[in-house]
């Protein structure tokens, strides 16, 4: 015979969600009741139907240091030399409620049958090699097990954070290329659907604990959409100052007219940030388009603005020419010139003087 650690005393979760505190006393009731000759409780492998093979079987239970054991006999001996290879170190106990129907001593705990399982870790802290397994769904019996490790909420946090950092320094383009939304998204639909696997729920209590996680989701979502949008509308108008900012200077060094510069800002939004790579005599330029358009026009020759010089020149010419008070008044100021010099001239002869002048 085996004596094997199947149990422990505590709150435990069974699968279908249901918590349920085990007391020394309750350990004490379960191994007490158990009766071989009533309803003897076989080793399986796992937690199979009624029809699977029995590996061993339990004649009888025991509470020792606080532990609930299983003394097997009738074992299997290429399942025992499997057990001992360490095949099937983790053991589950199944066990009827004393309201589970068909339980063979109602009122009272008892051993339904003991799984052997493979490479799941441990659940009971404290219970060697122990661990819960799910139910084959007999209504009324608990049967504990330990479910697939939950996925990492922390990690998933840390990584949304890592996102929003790529996107603050970076811009979202860099974000999506090396930590996409979709993949966070994914390993949250992964976690959910473990969560979901494991509890074993009702349909219906199944179906209203998916729509809370979806509706969780979606809000996280939508939480993250918002946010990315703020990070992204920032970007742009950091991006528009800057390069409203490089045209000012452009327009107040003669390099670019004032009447172009809106033109240029918008050119400069509107392109990618991919790199361009070409040859360039004997080495190869490898800039973005924004780069090299910036190089272009800082390298550009300033000019002046003579088109305006030239009309406002002609304007004044063109009053004095046709405005006679103007040549009038030229005459006389020559006409006294020239009698303060002693010369007598007459206004006539002033005014085409003046005239002549101007022309």
């Amino acid at each position: 015979m085996a004596l094997i650690p199947v149990f422990k005393p505590g709150t435990h979760t069974a699968v279908d969600g249901r918590k349920i505190t085990f007391t020394l006393e309750n350990c004490i009731d379960l191994a007490e009741s158990y009766d071989p000759s009533l309803s003897e409780a076989p080793a399986v492998i796992g937690h199979p139907k009624l029809t699977a093979p029995a590996y061993a079987w339990a004649k009888s239970f025991e509470v020792k240091d606080g532990l609930v054991y299983a003394k097997l006999d009738q074992i299997n001996p290429e399942f025992a030399e499997a057990y001992n290879a360490g095949s099937y170190k983790k053991r589950s106990l199944s066990i009827y409620l004393p309201d589970s129907p068909g339980n063979p001593k109602p009122g009272h705990y008892y051993a339904r049958h003991i799984g052997f399982l493979g490479a799941a870790a441990p659940a009971i802290k404290g219970l060697p090699d122990a661990s819960f397994a799910e139910s084959d769904g007999e209504q009324g019996a608990a049967e504990f097990s330990m479910a697939d490790e939950e996925f990492d909420e922390n990690l998933i946090s840390i990584l949304s954070n890592l996102r929003d950092l790529l996107i603050e320094k970076e811009g979202i383009a860099s974000a999506d290329l090396f930590l996409p939304q979709w993949r966070l998204e994914s390993l949250r639909s992964i976690s959910a659907q473990k969560q979901k696997e494991k509890e074993k729920m009702p349909q219906s209590n199944l179906d209203a604990s998916f729509a809370e996680q979806q509706a969780a989701i979606d809000a996280k979502n939508a939480e993250l959409a918002k946010r990315e949008q703020a990070l992204l509308e920032k970007e742009q108008t950091n991006k528009r100052a800057e390069f409203a900012a490089f045209a000012d200077e452009l327009v107040k060094s003669g390099k670019l007219l004032p009447t172009h510069k809106t033109t240029v800002v918008e050119v400069f939004m509107s392109l990618g940030n991919e790199p361009i790579s070409f040859a360039e005599g004997d080495t190869t330029v490898n800039s973005s388009p924004v780069d090299l358009i910036k190089k272009v026009l800082s390298e550009r020759p300033a000019f002046m603005n003579f088109a305006e010089k030239s009309a406002a020149s002609d304007s004044e010419d063109n009053v004095d020419k046709q405005d006679p008070k103007v040549i009038a008044d030229a005459a006389k100021a020559y006409q006294k010139e020239q009698a303060d010099k002693g010369n007598t001239i007459s206004i006539s002869q002033a005014v085409t003087h003046v005239t002549k002048a101007k022309k």
